[in-house]
């Protein structure tokens, strides 16, 4: 079971990577061209912080599932500061009359910091796989 876990977390990787750069595209050009948070910025930045969260969750339970060793804990910490940093920056958009460009292109790059971070700290590569280690 242990197995199925692990590739799934490993794989919803690229998934959350894929939905980072698609919403760093999008909000940087919008930023760029000063243009509003549209409803397509809203859905990419959506997209990206549920991609997270479901990410996170997988990770929750791998933990759960593998002994620990001492590089896990930065991952685990990275992570959870990786979810925390996307999701407050979803709600200050959310309270704001005008919801900011600027603020979302900042979640998602500094989570987006914080997983490469995270990722490195378990001594992985950001798009390379490896296998299950005891």
């Amino acid at each position: 079971m242990m197995p199925m876990w692990f590739y799934t977390h490993s794989g919803v990787r690229y998934l959350v990577l894929i939905a980072a750069a698609a919403a760093i595209v999008y909000l940087l050009v919008g930023l760029l061209r000063g243009g509003q948070f549209d409803k397509l910025a809203k859905i990419l930045t959506a997209a990206y912080v549920g991609l997270l969260d479901l990410q996170v969750g997988l990770g929750v339970v791998l933990y759960l599932l593998i002994p620990s060793y001492p590089q896990l804990l930065g991952h685990v910490v990275m992570a959870l500061a990786a979810v925390s940093v996307a999701h407050v920056a979803n709600i200050m958009n959310k309270r704001r009359d005008e919801p900011s460009l600027g603020i979302a292109l900042a979640g998602v790059v500094i989570s987006l910091i914080l997983i490469v971070g995270g990722i490195w700290a378990i001594g992985r590569e950001i798009l390379g796989t490896s296998g299950l280690t005891s």
